[in-house]
């Protein structure tokens, strides 16, 4: 800037460039002592993208994120994705994502070729190793469906005592347990010893499915009046042999769960199971019931004629009637 003086006039201010309108504001800062602090763009974006992900996630009531993610329940690769969106979003959605575990039952050992004498020997992972798994990294108390079943390549097609009890400790860990599904569980072992093996699941228990039980009807009924809370109940080709197998104790039914849900009883061949239920203790109180190829079932609906307002018959012959609803119906209003 340079300073002209020309005799009879005011002195001048030649600017070397132009003054921009962007440049006015400046001027004004500098002749007032005011500075400006440069402005980090990063970190204001940074602070919008936190309002749309972690950080509104946190400002919104717990209601309302369980209403949003319950539109993805059931979608498990949604789920998956949503946790790693943010930290606040995978804590959310782990209780729907380890919401249903099913345990599968070993497979044979494979021969294994000669090792040296001094190699280090491979643990077998043995039955549930999925169980196993879980309890390791803490997500078992989130499980309210576990479903145990033999694999397809087990070499014992029926569960027994001995087959989960070295695993009692992992089954403990799951605390709100809602629903258990049995798979080719020989029943009448367990009867002696209920506490020990199912115990846990007592005070939390809703819904019971069990599918192709082998043994007794008796020893499957004691199984049933154990749960005080039961009030869904869903069994799938029950055992029909009436009279229990020599060695095997079965204590006698003195208490009823409610049982005032949903009755699914399918592949009954005879009615000595149907017969049983109706004459619990505490009676049947079942408010809707689904039979599918059930033979004799008059007691049963005698029993529940008092609170049963629908009843269902499934034409399917699968494994799927408590789960499917591709099939043919028929429904009853009462």
């Amino acid at each position: 800037m340079k300073v002209a003086h020309n005799s009879g006039e005011r002195p001048t201010q030649t600017l070397a460039r132009p003054i921009n309108d962007t440049d006015i504001p400046v001027v004004l800062a500098s002749r007032l002592g005011i500075k400006f602090a440069p402005v980090d763009i990063q970190h204001r974006v940074d602070n919008i993208s936190k309002q749309f992900t972690g950080a509104g996630w946190k400002n919104l009531p717990q209601e309302l994120i369980d209403e949003i993610l319950g539109y993805l329940r059931g979608d498990l690769l949604a789920l998956k994705t949503c946790s790693l969106t943010c930290k606040h979003l995978f804590g959310a959605t782990r209780p729907l994502i380890h919401r249903r575990l099913v345990c599968l039952g070993s497979i044979p050992e494979p021969v294994e070729p000669k090792r040296p004498l001094f190699s280090r020997r491979k643990k077998d992972p043995g039955v549930f190793e999925q169980l196993i798994d879980k309890d390791r990294f803490g997500v078992l108390r989130y499980t309210q469906h576990l479903t145990l079943k033999p694999s397809n390549m087990s070499s014992c097609p029926r569960y027994n005592t001995g087959d989960i009890r070295e695993y009692l400790p992992h089954l403990r860990s799951i605390t709100e347990l809602h629903t258990l599904t049995l798979v080719d569980f020989y029943v009448p072992p367990f009867t002696p010893v209920f506490n020990k093996y199912f115990g846990m699941f007592t005070n939390t228990l809703r819904h019971l499915d069990i599918r192709h039980p082998d043994g007794v009807y008796r020893a499957l009924l004691y199984i049933i009046s154990q749960f005080p809370l039961l009030e869904d109940l869903t069994i799938i080709s029950p055992p029909d042999q009436p009279f229990p197998h020599p060695g095997h104790s079965i204590p006698a039914i003195r208490q009823s769960p409610p049982l005032r849900g949903k009755l699914v009883l399918a592949k009954a061949r005879s009615g000595e199971l149907s017969d049983g239920l109706a004459t619990f203790p505490g009676g049947l109180n079942f408010r809707s019931l689904a039979l599918s190829w059930c033979e004799h079932p008059q007691a049963l609906l005698a029993a529940c004629g008092r609170t049963t307002t629908s009843i269902s018959y499934l034409f399917r012959s699968g494994d799927d009637v408590s789960e499917s609803n591709s099939s043919a119906q028929v429904d009853i209003a009462m």
